[in-house]
C-alpha cells in the first residue's frame, strides 16, 4: 500500500538513502561578522562547491554513469536523498567526502548524519523536500553526533552489512573491500564515515566539472594521493579552534573530538607504513 497526501494527487513515499549536513561555526560566524567582507565572501564561496551538484539534473561521479540524487542547501545545511539501491550508497558517500575536503580546505567541519527511511522522492523540476527520512536524519545530527563527524545510523549499517555493499568508488577498488570499512564506530558506540581513512580514494586535483546538467568528479583516476594535505588542512581547523581563545568551551570539545580522531588516523597510517 502506497503512502499518500492531498487529495487530487498521489504522492508516494519510498525508501531512500538521505544525508543531513550542518556546517559547524556559520552560525556563529553570521552573529560576529560586521562588514567583514572578506569572510563573507569566503563563507559564500564554500557553500558554492555544493552549487555544481545542485544544478545539475543528472549527476555522474565517475566511469559508473548517471546517479539519480537529489540534493539541497539551505541556511548553513546540506541535505543529499538517493532512492534505496545499494549501488548508490558508495557514491552519496564520495560526494560527502568530497564535500567534506574542500570544506576542511577552507576551515570548516561538517556534522551530520546520513541514515534509511521514507521520503518523497522530488522530480528534477520540483523544490520538495519531505520525509520521516530527513526527520530522522536531523535529529541525530543535532542530538547525537555532537562532534564533527557524520554519523551512520544503526539501521544503515545493518542495511550495508546484510547487502554487502561494495566499497568503490568511496574505498580504493579492491577484490572483497566493502563499504564497512569505510565506516568507524566511535567510543560512544556512534557509527560514523572514517573520513581520513587510508582506504578512501582521495586524489590531487579532484575537483567537480559540469557540462550542461551533467556534473562529474575528476581527478579520481590521478596518481598522486591528496590525503597528506587533507590531513594538515584537518590539523590546522584543529589548531585555530583550539588556540581561539573567545570560543566557549563547548566549542572547543567539538574540536577535541577532531584532535583525538586525527591523532588516532596517524598512528594507524604509521603503524600500517
Amino acid at each position: 500500500m502506497n503512502n499518500t497526501i492531498g487529495s487530487e494527487k498521489n504522492y508516494e513515499f519510498e525508501e531512500c538513502f538521505v544525508a543531513f549536513l550542518d556546517v559547524l561555526g556559520i552560525k556563529d560566524l553570521l552573529k560576529d561578522i560586521g562588514y567583514n567582507g572578506d569572510l563573507i565572501s569566503k563563507i559564500i564561496e564554500t557553500i558554492k562547491v555544493n552549487s555544481k551538484i545542485i544544478d545539475a539534473n543528472t549527476k555522474q561521479t565517475s566511469e559508473y554513469g548517471d546517479l539519480d540524487i537529489r540534493s539541497f542547501y539551505f541556511s548553513d545545511s546540506f541535505a543529499f536523498i538517493m532512492k534505496k539501491e545499494p549501488e548508490n550508497l558508495p557514491h552519496l558517500f564520495l560526494i560527502i567526502r568530497y564535500l567534506q575536503d574542500r570544506f576542511w580546505e577552507k576551515g570548516f567541519c561538517f556534522r551530520g548524519a546520513v541514515t534509511l527511511g521514507k521520503m518523497y522522492f522530488p522530480k528534477k523540476s520540483e523544490n520538495v523536500l519531505i520525509g520521516q527520512g530527513l526527520v530522522d536524519a536531523y535529529k541525530l545530527e543535532s542530538e547525537i553526533a555532537i562532534y564533527p563527524r557524520i554519523m551512520v545510523s544503526d539501521k544503515l549499517v545493518k542495511y550495508i552489512r546484510n547487502e554487502k555493499i561494495s566499497g568503490d568508488p568511496f574505498l580504493e577498488k579492491k577484490e572483497g573491500r566493502l563499504l564497512t570499512e569505510g565506516i568507524k564506530k566511535d567510543k560512544d558506540g556512534v557509527y560514523f564515515l572514517d573520513l581520513l581513512n587510508k582506504k578512501i580514494v582521495r586524489k590531487v586535483g579532484e575537483e567537480i566539472k559540469q557540462n550542461g546538467s551533467l556534473f562529474s568528479i575528476i581527478g579520481l583516476d590521478a596518481r598522486e594521493d591528496n590525503r597528506p594535505m587533507i590531513l594538515q588542512k584537518v590539523e590546522d581547523v584543529v589548531r585555530k579552534n583550539l588556540n581561539n581563545r573567545k570560543a566557549k568551551e563547548k566549542i572547543k570539545q567539538k574540536y577535541g573530538w577532531l584532535k583525538s580522531y586525527l591523532a588516532e588516523t596517524r598512528k594507524v597510517i604509521n603503524n600500517d607504513g
